[in-house]
């Protein structure tokens, strides 16, 4: 009796972990697959990722020593990939659009020395895909102080 109210009990913790187990399975491979794709728009510029940080909307990565940044942000069906050599940057700062209360969209505009070029925006959180900012404003915040000490440290 007690070995068949053991055995079930073990069986029905299994069957309760399963789900946490194959989602941490599931976003490791989203994560490991993000900073594959991450590394290689940098290789392709001869740069390499020194820092990143990978969340399940984009991935971003910078190379401290050639002052490039690289920003991937995946959207339903496409991936959007952007490299930025900082060399061509003159600052960067932090857009925040807030309806109602709510933060709308949140991203890093980086706006290029020659004024002919177009700024550059990297989207950290839309309100039309992710419908919750999680970890986003700390992680735009952080982002923003890296790259502008990177453009502080050429001039």
């Amino acid at each position: 009796m007690e070995l068949g109210t053991t055995l079930i009990g073990i069986i029905c913790v299994a069957i309760c972990a399963m789900p946490f187990v194959l989602t941490n399975r599931s976003k490791k491979a989203i994560v490991k697959r993000q900073l594959i794709v991450l590394k290689d728009l940098a290789s392709q510029h001869n740069n390499t990722i020194t820092q990143n940080e990978i969340k399940s909307f984009y991935a971003i990565g910078i190379d401290e020593s050639k002052k490039s940044v690289s920003f991937i942000l995946k959207e339903e069906t496409e991936v959007e990939q952007q490299f930025i050599d900082l060399s061509t940057i003159k600052s960067c700062e932090i857009v925040n659009i807030t309806k109602s209360k709510h933060i709308d969209r949140l991203y890093l505009k980086l706006i290029p020395i020659d004024k002919t070029k177009k700024e550059v925006n990297l989207e950290f959180f839309n309100a039309d895909v992710s419908y919750q900012l999680g970890e986003e404003l700390q992680s735009i915040e952080k982002w923003n102080k890296i790259i502008n000490n990177l453009l502080e440290t050429k001039q």
